[in-house]
């Protein structure tokens, strides 16, 4: 099993050295891109999906009349999520909004440090100072990648659903309760539920009867609290994608959403749209089961994370957090290369992920954001944002992370074919 391996991090001083050029570079960039002082695309001035769970959970504190009836902030922004979730949410309603801001900004960074930790350790990396060096310095570098960024600015959930499956499903089988984790996270957001095929796809039953029992619960709960919002939720308002967003905006990086952009439709075709999620799904929990069974079990959480968030029908680009496991997925060829060149070209993988999620950013001197009255200019942050003349081009930027799911998908169907070669030939 790969994550039985006991590899040690590179000693070379000019390895860490580069970590920590990388994550120099990184917090340098943040200043540069879109200064921290800048009103309201400034990285902690915004948080205002935390302010909707704030006010979700704050509903709910005082009976929870309301919750789903219309925009909780900016008469634009709903409450998407699950009546559970606005439970969780309660404590949230006691803090003010600046304090709320920063405890949520500092837990995201803690929640990204204990994914690389996590990660490392699946990788077969022992744990010592050189990892937590490393993973504190990956941890800064994550902060100029666009689903990064994007989650701590806008204050989003992500990162957290991520840590509690990395950690859950990265257990050895039959570990007590394993699999909760799913139960749990789609419990506050429905999209983790996907898992539950790859618990079936890996034969994980007794995992898969804990992440049912555990959702469960959670709707159970849901409707101790708040019967008749989870009446309102349960019975169809849970199905409506568009509450999420309208799959034609390009921020919707998701299948369907780049069917939009590529047919030009208001609605895209749910034929067209399942023409291609299917397979996708399908493809995905194959070459994530063909990994559990080799052992890659990093490889193959990040497969599935990323399936989840290519074939829902609306994907916003800070749900594809998954990219920064595949970041780190990435970097091991280098790290365990034995020579400078083969760490040199084990760098060429990671670093064009980087450019192709990085914070590009668009300045738009004119455009005041929806909902938002003291604004009158827009940072637009991702490479699917900036205007793109080529028509090529602009096809692979706006479903950049559509195509990055892609390649991820063939390179890891290449990668384990060469393994399994090797394991014959040995």
């Amino acid at each position: 099993m790969a994550d039985e391996i006991s590899r040690r991090f590179p000693r070379q001083w000019w390895v860490l050295g580069l970590f920590a050029l990388a994550a120099g570079v990184a917090v340098w960039q943040q200043f540069v891109r879109i200064p921290f002082s800048t009103p309201m695309y400034g990285l902690f001035h915004n948080q205002i999906d935390a302010e909707v769970y704030r006010k979700g959970g704050d509903i709910v504190a005082h009976g929870g009349a309301g919750l789903y009836d219309g925009p909780l902030l900016n008469d634009i922004l709903p409450f998407t999520y699950t009546p559970f979730a606005g439970v969780l949410f309660v404590p949230l309603s006691w803090m003010s909004t600046d304090v709320l801001r920063w405890v949520w900004t500092i837990a995201i960074m803690l929640a990204l440090l204990a994914c690389f930790l996590i990660g490392f350790r699946l990788l077969g990396f022992a744990r010592d100072g050189r990892v937590w060096f490393a993973a504190v310095c990956l941890t800064l570098v994550a902060t100029v990648l666009e689903p990064v960024r994007t989650t701590i600015w806008f204050g989003q959930i992500n990162v957290f659903l991520m840590l509690i499956l990395l950690w859950d499903l990265g257990r050895p089988k039959g570990a007590r309760f394993k699999g909760f984790s799913i139960g749990i996270a789609a419990g506050i957001k429905l999209t983790p539920a996907f898992f539950l095929f790859y618990l079936v796809a890996t034969r994980q039953w007794r995992e898969a009867r804990n992440a049912l029992l555990t959702l469960a619960g959670t709707v159970a709960i849901g409707f101790i609290v708040i019967p008749k919002q989870s009446w309102q939720y349960w019975s169809g308002t849970f199905l409506d994608a568009n509450r999420v967003g309208e799959p034609n905006q390009v921020g919707n990086q998701s299948i369907n959403g780049l069917i939009a952009f590529l047919t030009h439709a208001e609605h895209p075709s749910t034929a067209l749209w399942l023409l291609a999620a299917v397979p996708a799904a399908l493809a995905g929990l194959g070459i994530a089961t063909w990994a559990y069974r080799r052992g890659h079990v990093l490889l193959a959480i990040t497969v599935v994370g990323m399936t989840a968030c290519a074939v829902s029908p609306f994907s916003w680009g800070h749900h594809w957090v998954w990219i920064v496991l595949l970041l780190l997925v990435l970097l091991t060829p280098a790290l365990v290369a034995t020579d400078f060149q083969g760490r040199l070209l084990g760098m060429i993988a990671p670093l064009a992920l980087v450019a192709a999620t990085f914070i590009w950013v668009t300045y738009f001197p004119t455009l005041q954001p929806l909902g938002v009255d003291d604004v009158h200019d827009t940072y637009a942050i991702g490479i699917f944002l900036r205007p793109v003349d080529d028509p090529v081009l602009k096809v692979l930027a706006s479903g950049v992370y559509v195509w990055i799911f892609v390649a991820t998908l063939v390179g890891s169907a290449a990668f384990l074919a060469r393994s399994d070669r090797s394991r014959r030939a040995a």
